[in-house]
Order: C-alpha cells, then structure tokens, then sequence
C-alpha cells in the first residue's frame, strides 16, 4: 500500500483537545496548521480515492471537514477533491450533465473549470483597475520605487 498526503479544509478552527480526540479516534496522524482550519494527514490506500473514502469514513463525524484535497498532483497533473455535496445538489449535477450528455464527473470537471477561468477574468480585471487607480496617482517612478523598497524588505 502506499501512503498518501491528504490535506484537510475545516469548516472551523479546532482547538487541541478536539484535534487530540479525533487522532486517537481514528488512528491517523495529524498534523494542524496554525489557524487549525487546515490539517494534514497521511493514510496507507490502494490509491487516493480509497485514501478519502478512508478519511471520510474516520473523520467525518469527529471533524468540521469541508474538503478534502490530495497534497501533491496526480500523474496526470491535477490534484484530487472530496467536497460532500447534498442530494439536491447531486441530482441537479446528474440532470445537467445527462441534458449535456456527458458523465457528472466530465460535467463537473468543465464546470469548476469555467468558474475557475472566470475568476482568474474578474481577477485579472481588478488588477488592472488597481493598477489603473495608481497610475492616474502616482508618476511611474514612484510607484517602481516603492516596488523595489518592498521587495527590498
């Protein structure tokens, strides 16, 4: 079996006490980081899909998990989700992706692609209009020179 590295997105901070009951509850070591909102965890599976379904099934009901995400990217480059969706949802995604006549994964997969491609827009579009803002206030030297003094520090 292999080990895989599994970060944990907490719904909440978790005080030590709590972290301390769920690692001896579920028998996986955990390490928090300092907002201990996000939590790392390694478990021995066939492959990680079977490394979340083992997560899920120790910590769900000791933990606020809200996503589970694989540390590193897959062979294919892309890292691996485990986000718990209800029914509703589910069926929604069922009934969209059979209208577009592909699977729930493939429909899902274009449509985290499409939001994650239009905020990098709305992102890129702030970004401009902050660098506009200065440029109508400031002459380009002053805005170079306090470039260089931050990256200085």
């Amino acid at each position: 079996m292999t080990l895989h590295a599994i970060e944990i997105t907490l719904t909440r901070s978790v005080d030590t006490l709590e972290l301390r009951a769920a690692q001896q509850e579920s028998c996986l070591p955990l390490a928090a980081a300092d907002d201990r909102r996000r939590l790392v965890v390694l478990v021995s599976a066939k492959n990680e899909g079977r490394a979340m379904r083992k997560i899920w099934k120790r910590l769900e009901d000791a933990l606020p998990i809200d996503v589970l995400c694989s540390l590193f990217p897959g062979p294919d480059g892309k890292y691996l989700m485990s986000i718990p969706i209800s029914d509703e949802t589910h069926e929604r995604i069922r009934a969209g992706a059979s209208v577009e006549g592909k699977t729930p994964e493939e429909y899902l997969r274009e449509a985290i692609a499409q939001a994650l491609a239009r905020e990098r827009s709305t992102r890129r579009a702030r970004l401009e209009c902050s660098l506009n803002g200065l440029l109508r206030t400031y002459s380009p030297e002053e805005i170079t020179g306090a470039a260089a003094q931050r990256i200085e520090k």
